[in-house]
């Protein structure tokens, strides 16, 4: 026997031994399993002891085989007692290792064949470490049917034997015996109540409808039910008798949320709608028909209306059609969190429906990437952000795109198609694209491609604009692609609307190249040209537009912007201010004193009437937190007394530093916090930028050259100023305080001589630059004595 022929037999010794081993463990991995199918669950709780915390059990479990012959049945359970297991009527021996139970069959279940388990079981069931599972909170017991920090999340298994995953649906029967003063509320419909001869009443509650295992549900406590009937579906409301004031005002518009679901989405898929009140601080859960609630949310107002209205859309969206895998959660949650904005039309109208999102929209930019780890694709989310910012946010984000692009009509009617089509079914995201492309004609695959299937945002804006009168107003509009969290290249139309006189016309172009050129006739001059201006893309940008009828401070939410207007004009000017969450253009020509922003800048853009004034304020945040930080952690590389704000009034001009700019620290000079006030707002772009100092000196080319001397230094009355080696033509003197605020501004030319006396200002340390108009040459501290 060779060597080869020698290892060839001991690597098949060894595979044969492997597979012995395999055979006898207690914990085999999932295989034939997979084959059953679980046509029915009966479950029994004769008894919830809440002092011990724990259940006493029987579950019945109707399966059949659904393609090979099975020989083994495997059930999760997670750390629960198993007493006994009963097999077709006979007792049958099982290994369990408190989370897998295998029951080997003598006789294999062949396809069509039904079987019936039966397991006895008790025990304390598990609550998860971070969200979710089985409670007891006095006088309470309860499930939420996930765990955050399970692996995997389904947690139908801490409570009764099963299949849990998201694909396998079954049927329930529930038969659960309380205390006579308790309640039981389970999925579906109350079939009967019965009081037994101790006085416990056992409460049959019967699901006809097939659902994945975490979508079962269990409450028991002394509940009374708050009942209506909607269009003749029941609706019970389990609560408190002390809670059904709360409860009335929570759901005052519980008629109007569930009509607009049903007009958008089709038939409500259920016999009840159902809520059951728990003492969770955490959120809900959408169990079918029987979604549990957390009691600090059901107040008696309108503060927590959108929370519930998630829940119920999840009656279509994560419980009629579920997602495949964890993978594709934004088939549940996106669409969920998409409807909280579109309960918010449906209530309060559009302009709140653009809030919502607008306010959405920004938090997603700054913090989503962070809270999560990465920019991520919606499919394929890893396990860890199952249920993080980019399932919900994003997909949230996602799916108004969605919208927005196909149009309210195309839209609503392909979503009902993939609702009816993957009815009691688990899809993924390639279906929800191809059902959507069936029902409307439009061939959806290169927006998946970009926007679902794709991590990040795009970011579209108009780089320059050539006017060519005619018969028509002839346009040539310029577009520049970038992007934030990815290198990828968007192929998606987009909105340019030109604006004139509150006359608007909107005209579609497809985008798809890193710049493009459209030639757009319209009938009038635009006094302004605007992209995307009604929100109906989740791109790198957030904006907000507002007419200016009073003078004052007006705030501009989600752009990190306020104005402070001077006088109005004369008429009302409307400002457009996008904050644009990606790198700005560079300095037209290398500019190595400043560096700009590396994350963002503004574009300021609208309808100024002749008089409008208005000074802006910038808000920076280089912080790290997680509610108005993690902005400009990375520019600002010292102190903050570095920083400054560059305009330009578009893509044809250099970066310029804005004159005359206030500089406001706050308390500290290295928190990264402050603002930047500049005195008059004008159209174009705005970023910030970081100077480069020694010792609070800016650093010069040649540090042998004089360009500016100041003397005498200190002085109590004037100094003088010569410039000196500075070939350039106009040069312009700025004299800054040490917060950032302009003392004096004033033109001179090379070789001249100028003398500053300072009026009204306190003694102290200021700061003298010298521009040539783009660059900085030299800068100086001086010292004014009293």
């Amino acid at each position: 026997m060779n060597k080869i022929q020698h290892f060839r037999k001991l690597l098949r010794a060894l595979l044969a031994l492997v597979v012995f081993l395999i055979c006898l463990s207690p914990f085999p991995a999932r295989s034939q399993s997979l084959n059953l199918d679980v046509l029915h669950y009966d479950l029994s709780i004769s008894d919830l002891n809440f002092s011990a915390k724990t259940i006493n059990a029987v579950a019945t479990v109707s399966l059949t085989a659904s393609g090979l012959p099975v020989d083994t049945i495997e059930l999760d359970l997670l750390k629960l007692t198993v007493d006994s297991i009963w097999y077709n009527s006979s007792n049958i021996t099982f290994q369990y290792n408190d989370t897998t139970i295998r029951i080997p069959l003598a006789l294999a279940i062949n396809q069509g064949d039904t079987s019936l388990i039966t397991v006895f079981y008790h025990g304390a069931p598990v609550a998860d470490a971070t969200w979710g599972g089985f409670k007891f909170t006095n006088p309470y017991a309860y499930n939420m049917g996930v765990g955050f920090s399970a692996n995997p999340h389904n947690f139908g298994k801490v409570w009764f034997p099963c299949h849990d995953n998201f694909t396998d649906r079954a049927y329930y029967d529930f038969h659960i015996t309380t205390a006579s003063t308790n309640k039981a509320f389970c999925n579906g419909t109350l079939i009967s109540q019965v009081t037994n001869p101790n006085s416990t009443i056992t409460w049959n509650w019967q699901m006809n409808d097939r659902i994945p295992t975490y979508l079962a549900s269990i409450a028991v406590a002394p509940y009374v039910t708050w009942q209506r009937n909607y269009s003749n579906i029941p609706v019970e409301i389990a609560c408190l008798a002390a809670d059904t004031v709360s409860v009335n005002g929570t759901f005052q518009h519980l008629d109007t949320i569930l009509a607009n679901f049903i007009q958008a989405y089709g038939p409500y898929p259920y016999d009840k709608v159902g809520f059951c009140l728990v003492p969770f601080s955490g959120g809900a859960m959408e169990h079918a028909s029987s979604i549990h609630v957390g009691k600090p949310f059901i107040n008696g107002t309108l503060t927590y209306e959108t929370l519930w209205a998630h829940e119920l859309s999840h009656m279509w969206w994560g419980d009629k059609v579920t997602c495949e895998t964890e993978g594709d959660m934004w088939l549940n949650e996106g669409f969920a969190s998409f409807n909280e904005a579109f309960t918010t039309e449906a209530l309060y109208g559009k302009t709140a429906y653009r809030n919502w999102i607008r306010t959405a929209h920004r938090k997603i930019l700054q913090f989503t990437h962070i809270n999560d780890g990465a920019y991520y694709p919606l499919i394929n989310i890893p396990h860890d952000i199952t249920y993080g910012e980019t399932v919900y946010n994003k997909g949230a984000d996602v799916a108004r795109t969605i919208r927005g692009y196909m149009g309210d009509s195309a839209f609503f009617n392909g979503c009902q198609y993939y609702l009816n089509n993957r009815n009691d079914n688990s899809a993924n995201s390639n279906d929800l694209k191809t059902d959507l492309t069936t029902s409307s004609g439009i061939d959806m695959t290169q927006f998946f491609d970009d926007w679902v299937f794709t991590p990040g945002f795009p970011h579209f804006s108009i780089d320059s604009v050539v006017y060519v009168p005619g018969g028509l107003d002839h346009y040539f509009v310029y577009t520049k692609q970038k992007s934030k969290g990815n290198n990828h290249l968007y192929k998606t139309n987009v909105e340019i609307t030109f604006s004139s006189n509150n006359l608007d016309t909107t005209v579609t172009v497809l985008i798809d190249s890193a710049t493009n050129v459209f030639h757009i006739p319209i009938f009038f001059l635009a006094d302004w040209i605007s992209i995307d201006r009604y929100d109906k893309m989740a791109d790198a940008i957030s904006d907000y537009e507002q007419k200016i009828t009073t003078t004052g401070v007006q705030p501009f939410p989600e752009t990190n912007v306020s104005l402070n207007v001077q006088t109005l004009g004369i008429d009302t000017s409307l400002v457009r201010i996008e904050h644009n969450w990606v790198v700005p253009d560079a300095f037209l020509t290398p500019n190595q004193y400043i560096t700009l922003s590396d994350y963002h800048y503004w574009t300021v853009n609208g309808a100024f009437q002749n008089g409008f004034l208005s000074k802006a304020t910038f808000s920076y945040n280089g912080s790290n937190s997680s509610t108005t930080g993690h902005l400009d952690n990375t520019l600002i590389s010292g102190t903050e007394d570095s920083l400054v704000i560059l305009y330009r009034n578009g893509a044809g001009s250099n970066w310029e530093i804005v004159p005359g700019f206030t500089l406001l620290k706050g308390g500290s000079s290295v928190d990264k916090i402050g603002t930047i006030v500049i005195d008059t707002l004008k159209r174009g772009e705005y970023s910030l930028g970081y100077y480069h100092y020694i010792t609070g000196i800016n650093t010069i080319p040649d540090s042998k050259v004089q360009y500016l001397k100041v003397w005498p230094n200190p002085s109590s009355d004037s100094f003088n100023i010569s410039i000196a080696n500075v070939k350039a033509k106009k040069l312009m003197i700025y004299i800054y305080d040490m917060n950032g605020k302009n003392i004096c501004t004033k033109e001179v030319n090379p070789e001249m001589n100028f003398i500053w006396q300072p009026k009204n200002i306190p003694a102290g340390d200021y700061l003298i630059r010298l521009f040539d108009g783009n660059n900085e040459y030299s800068s100086s501290k001086i010292t004014y004595i009293k």
